[in-house]
């Protein structure tokens, strides 16, 4: 079995919010349960004094008023970094609420038993945070017990200190290979979110794509896409490409298309969409471009191709340019169609735009 572990630089952050996104009631709960199980542990704090242990009452139960902070704020927590460090603040709260407790405490034997606890209310945070951060969360664990035995001496400090090393450890390898198992998931979910996406000869977008951009009920433009310039959509078919087909045979066809796909993506941004509208059509999203700024792409587009070496024949390709004006983007979608076949009727291998021809 191949174990790989590793996620590359460039898809870390969004692999780390999903995973957060799927474990995070998980996290959340599991920070909650923590503290609510720490003030059942009054009732030990009782059995050890013989009688109601007014002391500790306040120790016990000072963690739920950071737990009704969480369960306020709890909605608006979105990133994994913030999430990761208000969840597992819990389990250090409450174990620093254990050891105020222990303080008054006249049997301390016990607080062995409820720091091995502890390691499991990490493991059950842990498991929608990335490893690196749970390694240093978890770790100060350590640090809890160490800097809390400087006043309290333990009689079990040695042993505390050596029950929880292995714990640890078993947590973290426990953390490990539900970091990979969350991986592959995460690589099978990715890819049939591009495959769903994506058209397989070309590797262009698909009209799937759309759902992406556009709202689904309005058919307007998502707000996250809204730019202080403009959207500019091409609409571009192959000159005579049935042609292409009768004569070199459907491969070349596809190679044709590829290397058209391929040209697209050459010149627009990473942020423009490249999607293959059926056949040979193909529609371009130039998203934050000036009205000439997008011309001048269609323009080196068009040319581009009109030179290109295709190893089969020569090719050419006809545009229709819009504007995208904030109505539905079936309108904008029409007026460049409008606007191809004009350029198809006369004469092709020319970029055409609809708002000339709504002027003319």
């Amino acid at each position: 079995m191949k174990l790989n572990f590793i996620v590359p630089k460039s898809e870390k952050a969004d692999f780390y919010q999903s995973k957060f996104d799927y474990y995070r009631t998980l996290s959340f709960y599991s920070a909650i349960l923590t503290v609510l199980m720490q003030t059942t542990y009054f009732v030990t704090d009782c059995q050890i004094f013989g009688r109601f242990a007014t002391e500790t009452l306040i120790p016990r139960f000072s963690v739920l008023v950071p737990m009704l902070i969480l369960i306020i704020i709890n909605p608006k927590i979105k990133s994994y970094r913030v999430g990761a460090v208000l969840y597992y603040l819990f389990p250090h709260i409450a174990m620093w609420a254990t050891i105020w407790t222990i303080w008054y405490l006249p049997n301390r034997d016990f607080a062995r038993e409820g720091f091995i606890i502890m390691h499991f209310a990490f493991l059950a945070v842990g498991m929608g945070m990335p490893l690196v951060y749970h390694v240093i969360a978890h770790g100060l664990l350590f640090a809890n017990i160490i800097v809390s035995n400087l006043w309290i001496h333990y009689e079990t400090f040695d042993m505390m200190i050596t029950l929880a090393a292995p714990l640890f450890v078993g947590c973290v390898l426990m953390l490990l290979f539900n970091h990979k198992t969350y991986l592959d998931h995460y690589r099978v979910v990715k890819k049939i979110e591009k495959d769903a996406l994506t058209d397989q000869l070309t590797g262009a977008f698909n009209r799937n794509i759309l759902t992406e951009i556009f709202d689904e009920n309005y058919h307007t433009l998502k707000p996250q896409f809204s730019t202080s310039k403009h959207v500019i959509t091409l609409m571009m078919d192959l000159d005579k490409f049935k042609e292409v087909n009768d004569t070199y045979g459907h491969e070349a066809g596809d190679h044709i298309l590829q290397l058209l796909s391929d040209t697209l993506k050459q010149n627009v941004k990473d942020t423009d969409y490249v999607i293959r509208w059926g056949g040979e059509e193909f529609v371009v999203f130039l998203m934050g471009y000036t009205y000439e700024e997008g011309a001048q792409i269609a323009e080196q587009i068009r040319s581009q191709i009109a030179t290109t070496d295709t190893g089969v024949c020569p090719i050419t390709v006809s545009i229709g340019m819009s504007l995208y004006k904030g109505e539905d983007y079936h309108k904008t979608i029409r007026k460049a169609d409008r606007a191809l076949y004009y350029a198809k009727a006369h004469g092709r291998n020319q970029v055409i735009r609809a708002e000339e021809l709504e002027n003319d």
